[in-house]
């Protein structure tokens, strides 16, 4: 089960005219007085309430669903594998539980080292400093796939080793020393020059094993590239460009590089799109990015011609398309309403669903019959923080046939919050949680209350070196 729809980005693509339209010669994507607005907004106490018990119930995922005595994080609650995606927001939530209240800071910290001692000690788990997806929960070594349900990818994986890597720099600002030296190893040994494709011009998706033996066997370079502009691209050439081995890094060039496709649905305002137009595809940077305070790049100061973009402007005004998109075809899919939006790749009745939404680079459309993630729109609450709001509250509010929650799993109870998604016709919720839906949800919220996880991965020098190298300029 992967989040990555790289595998999805070798079909042809195609461009569709109408009714999402590609827009040639776009002027820059500048941030609106409504987006300005939005980022200030103000959050009610019944808003804060709500918002308090989702964090908890996301923060409960990653301090009990854990490998042992790796204290990694699952992947999923169904199985036994470990995901260092899904540690990646494990570790940005250890600073969320502090300030929370709900566990000490010492606790948060010795569950900092021991999850990166169980990654850094190892040599099977990596190659070229870039970590694998998955990993064995019992040593943070290969998996032992007679003990999990599924038999997993073995692939040293540049997008999952970013999400990793984005955690391990937010935990090493917050704990510092031990925490801090651990943290400095992992990022230092990550090749990603090793991961380029100079032919290409585009890094390429890792390094994939061809037997259970992993690196010390056979395999290739993935034939896929990260080489369409949308939030795992982003967040990937971003630590790649800030990286502090002078060997490893990327040209600053190789951000920009990547293809920024514009496009709009109707009249509403055009913005660079993803391959697929799954929600998680703007908002995943973010988490970690504090595009809010950046204003919009500037591609030509590298020798590209594409346009300037304000991300956070970009996302909001993706969030808020794929809103409308799902109001127009809620008559076809129930599911889907003006206050249940937010499509993006899930657990569903034994499949994981990945769905395609226009406009899109891809142009292709499969809406999987509305099935929903309650934390699609919960993640875009940092661009859409009163739509998103109406969403959370709709979903806790939903019921089934005999009147029990659907989608709520109370916190005080030891539940995480939501199911992974649901349908409404036939009430269903699937009753499983996913570390790479819970993490970004309690991060997205932490960060539009309080800017946690924003103010701690920008002050980390690896955030701070591509800042400056990008020429990213504040708002």
């Amino acid at each position: 089960m992967k989040r990555s729809t790289g595998w999805l980005r070798a079909a042809a693509v195609a461009i569709c005219l109408t009714p999402t339209t590609l827009i040639a010669a776009e002027p820059a994507i500048e941030a609106t007085a409504e987006t300005l607005a939005a980022s200030k907004y103000e959050f009610s106490a019944d808003d804060e309430k709500l918002l308090d018990a989702i964090e908890k119930g996301c923060f409960q995922y990653f301090w009990n669903e854990v490998g042992k005595p790796t204290m990694l994080a699952k992947d999923k609650t169904s199985d036994t594998i470990c995901s260092t995606a899904a540690v990646g927001f494990q570790l940005s939530s250890l600073p969320i539980g502090v300030e929370r209240g709900w566990i000490s800071k010492l606790e948060g910290e010795e569950r900092a080292k021991t999850i990166l001692h169980a990654l850094v000690d190892r040599k099977d788990n990596k190659k070229l400093g870039i970590y694998f997806h998955f990993v064995n929960g019992e040593n943070g070594g290969l998996p032992d796939f007679s003990k999990t349900k599924h038999h997993y990818e073995l692939t040293a994986s540049t997008v999952d080793h970013s999400l990793l890597q984005a955690g391990v720099m937010t935990a090493a600002v917050y704990f510092g020393g031990e925490v801090a030296k651990l943290a400095d190893t992992l990022i230092a040994d990550a090749d990603w020059r090793g991961m380029f494709d100079e032919k290409a011009g585009y890094l390429t998706m890792g390094w994939q094993a061809k037997s259970d033996r992993g690196v010390d066997g056979p395999g290739d370079f993935h034939k896929n590239h990260w080489e369409w502009c949308s939030d795992e691209e982003r967040l990937t050439y971003f630590l790649a460009v800030g990286s502090p081995n002078d060997k490893h890094a990327l040209e600053p060039a190789t951000y920009y590089h990547t293809k920024r496709i514009v496009k709009r649905h109707g009249e509403m305002p055009p913005y660079v799109v993803s391959w697929n137009g799954s929600l998680f595809t703007y908002f995943f940077s973010h988490c970690w990015i504090d595009y809010r305070h950046l204003g919009a790049d500037d591609p030509t100061a590298f020798g590209e011609s594409s346009t300037a973009v304000d991300w956070f402007e970009n996302s909001r005004r993706a969030a808020l398309t794929q809103r409308q998109r799902c109001i127009e075809v809620s008559s076809q899919f129930p599911t889907l309403s003006e206050n249940r939006w937010g499509v993006a790749p899930c657990a569903f009745r034994d499949h994981y669903v990945v769905a395609d939404v226009r406009p899109s680079v891809s142009d292709n459309e499969n809406w999987h019959n509305g099935v929903l993630p309650p934390y699609g729109a919960g993640s875009a609450i940092m661009f859409t923080p009163r739509e998103s709001m109406a969403a959370l509250r709709e979903y806790k509010s939903l019921t089934d046939i005999h009147g029990q929650p659907l989608a709520w799993r109370d916190p005080e109870k030891g539940g995480y919050a939501f199911v992974d998604s649901f349908s409404v016709s036939p009430p269903f919720g699937q009753d499983e949680n996913l570390g790479i839906d819970e993490g970004p949800m309690l991060l997205a919220i932490e960060n539009v209350r309080t800017g946690l996880i924003w103010r701690l991965f920008m002050k980390h020098e690896v955030a701070r070196s591509a800042v400056e190298r990008l020429k990213l300029k504040p708002r």
